[in-house]
């Protein structure tokens, strides 16, 4: 447990050059390449990668604490760590000649991906053309790679079962698209396919993770080998949302000892039994954030290590992280309302916070509604109709 704890230390040792160039990430639109070097020199790129391919093959718990400390200093960094992570994790799921492909070239491997099925495809002799659209694809600016969601063919028609094609970063176009209200250094944008030839080696169905027959055999499987696949996508973006919201709590807790309310007789806001009493209310809110995340965190680790959540339990976890989400939300935002006014300048974290925090906890995978529903669905006996990401 020794060296999993060096890693949450190295990313909180992060946490000032974080702060520091917050702003300049967020004024830029995108993580400045002086914090990426930072991150690959930690070796925060590869936590979710096997150690057969480079990685370090953390625990997801250690990921998640990692990505809360990164998001403490600068919530879109987090964010594109933690997407770049999944991503290069995601590729280890692939066939064996698309992995040599990945990971057997000189250069580090560095994933984004636009998972929904936004594109045309047209069969070919040994592969697909593709032309298509891929928005919010954090983390394009620093990848080489990108995993793009296709539609599944039939006989060269289209299906109602989607997948991923892997593609060159050096293949598709940058547009600049990510103007956004919070999370705005992520260089979320949109990328592009032009009538680009895919070989079929670089496609993957909804559920082709270790395709090859003799996978097994060629592999000694590690634990982040058995993760459920689609647990783990929704699961990892719940961290930099923990930890913008532990952040924002630190910063209204020290502020609160430095401004009075104006209109009362609180020369300090600590003074005050109703912000006393909101303080505690919000850090409640995000210790219950807390607790859902890490028994999900759990539920994957158990997975690693030879027990596979049934269905009920996948469904729990889908609600843990939308349920999370939305206390965090709510914390925020009454800790928003402690600072008061000055929480609204630019040069005060908390407003970074505030909004990446809300901008974060609505992406679609963590809508608490549609958790809720999912797990509402198994608790009664009944398979969700909604979604095939559980």
């Amino acid at each position: 447990m020794y060296r999993e704890e060096e890693f949450v230390r190295r990313a909180t040792a992060l946490r000032p050059l974080l702060e520091q160039n917050a702003a300049r990430t967020e004024a830029e639109r995108r993580i400045p390449e002086g914090i990426i070097g930072a991150l690959e020199d930690a070796g925060l790129f590869e936590l979710m990668v096997p150690k057969r391919f480079g990685g370090h093959g953390l625990s997801m718990e250690t990921v998640l604490r990692v990505s809360a400390e990164l998001a403490k200093g600068c919530p879109s960094t987090s964010w594109v760590q933690t997407l770049m992570n999944v991503s290069s994790w995601f590729a280890t799921r692939a066939a064996h000649r698309l992995q040599e492909d990945i990971f057997s070239k000189t250069n580090k491997p560095r994933l984004c991906g636009g998972l929904m099925p936004s594109c045309d495809l047209h069969p070919v002799d040994g592969g697909v053309l593709v032309t298509g659209r891929w928005d919010f694809t954090s983390g394009c600016w620093h990848s080489n790679w990108c995993i793009c969601g296709v539609p599944i063919l039939d006989g060269g028609v289209k299906t109602d079962e989607s997948g991923w094609a892997f593609i060159p970063m050096a293949d598709l176009t940058i547009e600049d698209t990510w103007f956004a209200a919070g999370m705005k250094g992520t260089g979320s944008n949109t990328v592009v396919a032009e009538n680009l030839f895919v070989p079929t080696h670089r496609l993957m169905s909804l559920r082709g993770e270790h395709a090859d027959s003799d996978w097994t055999a060629r592999y000694q499987p590690e634990p982040c080998d058995h993760w459920p696949l689609m647990s783990v996508l929704v699961l990892v973006l719940i961290g930099p949302v923990l930890g913008a919201a532990e952040g924002a709590l630190e910063a209204v807790a020290a502020g609160a000892h430095q401004r009075g309310i104006k209109y009362t007789i609180y020369h300090r806001r600590s003074e005050s039994a109703v912000v006393q009493h909101n303080i505690a209310d919000a850090a409640m809110m995000i210790d219950t954030a807390r607790f859902h995340i890490f028994r999900a965190a759990a539920d994957v680790d158990r997975a690693g290590a030879g027990m596979q959540p049934d269905y009920l339990t996948r469904a729990r976890l889908r609600a843990d992280c939308g349920y999370a989400a939305r206390a965090a939300c709510e914390a925020v935002n009454l800790l928003v309302s402690i600072a008061g006014g000055s929480a609204f300048k630019e040069s005060n974290p908390v407003q970074r916070y505030w909004r990446d925090v809300n901008v974060a906890g609505r992406h679609s995978a963590l809508i608490t509604a549609t958790g809720l529903e999912i797990y509402g669905r198994a608790l009664l006996g009944l398979e969700s109709n909604i979604t095939r990401v559980i």
